[in-house]
C-alpha cells in the first residue's frame, strides 16, 4: 500500500514527518527511508540534507553548487553521495517496515533521482510506504505508479495527523494478518521421532 502525504512547497510536509516519527516508534511501526531537510547558510538557502531514518544520521544531499554532470532540480544540484545515500535507505528496506521517501519531485517523476531505487521496492510483493510530493506533482505521480492504489492525505488539512497515523495502524494489522498467514503457509518443522 502507498500512503502520500502531499502539499505546497514549504507547506511543512518535512516537519510533519519529523513530529510524526515518536508517534510511529510508540505504536511500534517500525520505519526506514529519509526526510529532506532544508538548510539555510548565512540566511540563504543552501539546499538540503538526507536524514536516513535508520541510522539517525545526516549528510549533505542537494546544494545550489555542483558539478557539471550531476543531476539537477531546480536550482539544486544532487550531490553523489548523498543520492548514493538516499538509493541506500530506499533498498534498505524491508517488508514489515513503512518506508518513508522525503520526496519523489520532478527528477523522480522522469525516471531519475531515487526513482530506480523506489521502483525496485515498488516492483516487490510487499511493500508499505509514505511517499512525499507536492501536489502539483500528484497527479504525475499516480500516473507513475499505475494501477497501485495510493491514500493521499493533504498536509494542509487539520486532521492529517490522526488520519495517517490510523492508516499507518491499519497498514501494521494488514501486514500482521499476511505474517500470520505466511506463517500457517509455511511448512511446520516438527520432531519425527527419528
Amino acid at each position: 500500500m502507498i500512503l502520500v502525504l502531499a502539499g505546497p512547497v514549504h507547506s511543512g510536509k518535512t516537519t510533519f514527518l519529523r513530529r510524526l516519527l515518536p508517534d510511529l516508534e510508540a505504536l511500534r511501526l517500525p520505519v526506514s527511508g529519509y526526510l529532506s531537510l532544508y538548510v539555510m547558510n548565512k540566511g540563504e538557502t543552501a539546499g538540503y540534507d538526507l536524514f536516513d531514518i535508520k541510522k539517525g544520521k545526516s549528510i549533505p544531499f542537494l546544494r545550489t553548487e555542483g558539478e557539471p554532470g550531476w543531476q539537477t532540480v531546480g536550482p539544486y544540484f544532487f550531490l553523489p553521495p548523498g543520492l548514493e545515500a538516499a538509493a541506500a535507505a530506499i533498498l534498505g528496506y524491508k517488508p514489515g517496515e513503512i518506508l518513508i521517501v522525503d520526496e519523489v519531485g520532478p527528477q523522480e517523476l522522469a525516471g531519475r533521482g531515487v526513482w530506480p531505487a523506489l521502483s525496485e521496492v515498488l516492483s516487490g510483493p510487499l511493500f508499505d510506504c509514505l511517499l512525499v510530493v507536492r501536489k502539483p506533482l500528484l497527479d504525475d505521480l499516480q500516473d507513475r505508479l499505475g494501477k497501485t492504489p495510493v491514500n493521499v492525505f493533504d498536509v494542509e488539512r487539520p486532521d492529517v495527523c490522526p488520519a495517517l497515523l490510523q492508516a499507518l495502524k491499519e497498514l501494521r494489522a494488514v501486514r500482521n494478518e499476511r505474517r500470520d498467514k505466511c506463517n500457517l503457509a509455511a511448512p511446520r518443522k516438527g520432531r519425527s521421532g527419528r
